[in-house]
Formats: C-alpha cells, structure tokens, sequence
C-alpha cells in the first residue's frame, strides 16, 4: 500500500489527551487511500452523525479495512515495542455476535526470514471479549489497545482486551502498518460508523484521526 495522505489540522497534546490533530475526507485520494481495499467502501451516515459508515450487504466475507498509518514516506522506523497504543471511536449499530465489532491490526516489516504472511512478518491483532462488556447498538465508544488515551469525549472507553499473534511479533519488528478492521464472518446487517482512529508511538507522536464525509 502506498503512503497514507491525510490532511494535517495543527493542535497541540496536553497530558496525553486525545485531539483531533488530523482529518480525511472520504471522497479525496487521502480517503481512498485509507479505506483501499475495503468492500463494500464505507458511505456518509443518512443521519449526518460524524464518521465512515460500513454495512455488510451480502452473505460473504466482505469487510472493511482503514490503514492509518503506514511505514512508507516516514522518516523513522518505529516499532511494536513503540507503540503504546492504538485507539478507535465508533458506533456498532447492529450487534449480532462478537464478529460485529471492529477491531485493530498491526503488521510488521517484512524481513525475508520467517515471515508469516505475503506483505507481512508478523501480524497482531487486538480484539473486543464481547463476554467482558455490554455494548448498546448504535453507543458511541472509544476501543482502544494498550495503555488507555485521555479521550476528550464523554463515551465510553473498552479495552480490546485479546490479542492474537500471527508470527513473532517481537518488540523490535518495525511497524508497517496499524489499522481498523471489520470482521470478514460478521453476518449480514453488520452496521459499524468509525469516526475517529489513532495512535500513540512512544510517546511522542500523538495522532487522532477524524473521519469525515
């Protein structure tokens, strides 16, 4: 995948709180390149809430896929053992079963030995335990993995709780890619509205990224 572009509203961080430092927009190349291979593409809300809102339409393994932030056009190569978290804010209008709940994805830098996948070393994901939380349909909530971000919202805030490793995942791989996923087995009438999606690398960069249409 090619260089996210997303463009760049400056604020400033107080205390490690969460702003909203950046936007895209989902009509612009930034947008396309941020939900990319996703299916269907994501669509303004009818009811003009903030956000991406993905729908699963037909009985297959369609899902969604928003990369915000990849390794391509950076000038350091920030790694797993840098990220101390990862963070998203949404709504899951229609929940069916766990599959209904988005979740986050970090790949790693292919290294030519012992890689996992095809485009990747390693891949971590971290995932809601639906059994540990009540979630109300259409509740806007922060998930977040890692150590918990000061939002500045008044939802709220869920660990993604389970993480499930694919390969080394070792602190000193270099992160190629941290996204936002819907799951592909989530049932048809699968409703999830992102608004917001982020990270913090070691302390030093903290980015939130509005989602707009």
């Amino acid at each position: 995948m090619n260089s996210i572009k997303i463009v760049n509203e400056t604020l400033h961080t107080k205390n490690h709180e969460v702003v909203h430092n950046d936007k895209v927009k989902i009509t612009s190349t930034g947008g396309f390149a941020v939900y990319a291979d996703s299916s269907p593409a994501p669509s303004s809300d009818s009811d003009d809430r903030q956000g991406w809102l993905w729908e699963k339409v037909t009985a297959d393994a369609s899902k969604f896929n928003y990369y915000m932030y990849g390794a391509t056009g950076s000038s350091h190569p920030w790694t797993l053992g840098n990220l101390k978290s990862a963070h998203i804010t949404c709504s899951i209008d229609n929940w069916q079963s766990g599959a209904s709940a988005p979740f986050i994805v970090v790949h790693t830098v292919l290294t030519g030995s012992g890689d996992a996948g095809s485009f990747y070393h390693s891949r971590c994901a971290y995932t809601l335990n639906s059994s540990n939380h009540k979630i109300i349909a259409g509740e806007h909530i922060n998930l977040y993995s890692g150590n918990k971000p000061n939002f500045k919202n008044e939802n709220r805030s869920i660990p993604l709780e389970t993480i499930t490793s694919t390969g080394d995942c070792n602190d000193n791989e270099v992160i190629a890619y941290i996204s936002v996923h819907s799951d592909s087995g989530a049932l048809t009438g699968t409703k999830i509205l992102v608004s917001e999606m982020g990270y913090n690398l070691n302390n030093e960069i903290y980015r939130s990224i509005k989602l707009v249409s």
